[in-house]
């Protein structure tokens, strides 16, 4: 899985749809980001501006070109993370199963060729090549992979896919991209509200019922989010299923009084620099600005926020990290 964390970091963090085409069944959670369209809205080109100066982003870039054939600026299109769950049904606490497709344009032999170089642990499933996952990003990144990390594999399986799939599900998810398996992912409601979101680049799922806590008091069954942009907005809307109607009206009266009391805090002005009072005025507009809604089991929360202050936002805080404790001392 940190290999495609890696490629999100190389292209600086993703208009059309859900793609689960070559994705095995079964999956109770995941993440996906259409990075094609992600580049060309406002927030997503402010960002990729502002990591094109970061040396650690240039250095991944680099290495992903020369090592594996990859321009990061144009072969990686859109990605996917999938959660699968146990043979109990369900998901893992502390190390999850999962599959990730990477979709854009590879080179399959020169991976298979860095592979083969580095002396890769690699086995043959049907006609693919798998690599061990851990030995393949220790080589590319020099980051050594945790103890308790399962096993997993690499596999460029195409000139427009590559696979990192754990052991258990190498097969499975081999199968599904050989065959173009179109995996049923969703409750249908949840599948239509992804597929009309036309101006998303970022698709989020989890089945809260197939994951390992006891101790879920909150009662949620299921979560879903989108996030995109159009003309003027970074928009977000999200949706949370809970097990009764009264779970459900409970939350939104919490988050409800939590939004009437938000601008209590945030206008107290008292022994704050020019720049607090611009980022406390910035965070009541945001949190004004969130619709609360939902009727009977579901809940739901949408945000239309501009798109030219959320870059302006996101800016300022890369700017603060960057002159935190990692930046260089000032001169005496």
């Amino acid at each position: 899985m940190r290999l495609a964390l890696i490629l999100l970091l190389a292209v600086s963090t993703a208009h059309a749809e859900l793609n689960t085409e070559s994705l095995p069944a079964g999956a109770v959670g995941f993440v996906a980001i259409d990075i094609a369209a992600f580049r060309t809205t406002k927030f997503g080109q402010a960002l990729e501006s502002l990591a094109n100066m970061k040396g650690k982003d240039l250095e991944a870039s680099r290495k992903l070109s020369e090592q594996l054939g990859v321009d990061s600026k144009k072969d990686l299109h859109n990605l996917i993370i999938a959660i699968y769950p146990d043979a109990d049904g369900k998901v893992s606490e502390k190390n999850a199963s999962g599959v990730v497709l990477i979709r854009g344009k590879f080179q399959p032999k020169t991976i298979d060729a860095f592979g083969t170089k580095n002396g890769i642990t690699s086995k043959v499933v049907g006609k693919h090549k798998a690599w061990e996952a851990g030995a393949f990003i220790e080589k590319f990144s020099g980051e050594k992979p945790k103890p308790e990390t399962k096993d997993a594999y690499v596999v460029a399986h195409s000139e427009t896919l590559l696979i990192v799939a754990g052991a258990e599900f190498l097969e499975r998810a081999l199968t599904a991209a050989d065959h173009h398996e179109k995996a049923a992912l969703l409750p249908a409601p949840i599948s239509a509200k992804f597929a009309a979101a036309q101006q998303g680049w970022l698709y989020l799922y989890a089945d809260a019922s197939k994951m390992k806590r006891p101790d879920n008091q909150v009662g949620l069954e299921n979560l879903s989010l989108v996030l995109g942009e159009n003309a003027a907005d970074v928009q977000l809307a999200t949706a949370a299923d809970f097990v009764s109607a009264e779970k459900a009206s409970t939350m939104r009266k919490q988050l409800a009084a939590l939004q009437a009391i938000a601008p209590l805090g945030l206008s107290d002005s008292d022994g704050k620099s020019a720049s607090q009072k611009e980022d406390q005025a910035l965070l009541l507009e945001l949190v004004q600005k969130i619709r609360i809604g939902g009727e009977g089991k579901q809940l739901t929360l949408a945000l239309d926020f501009p798109a030219d202050e959320a870059v302006r936002a996101i800016s300022k805080v890369i700017d603060k990290a960057q002159k935190g404790p990692g930046a260089l001392p000032a001169a005496k």
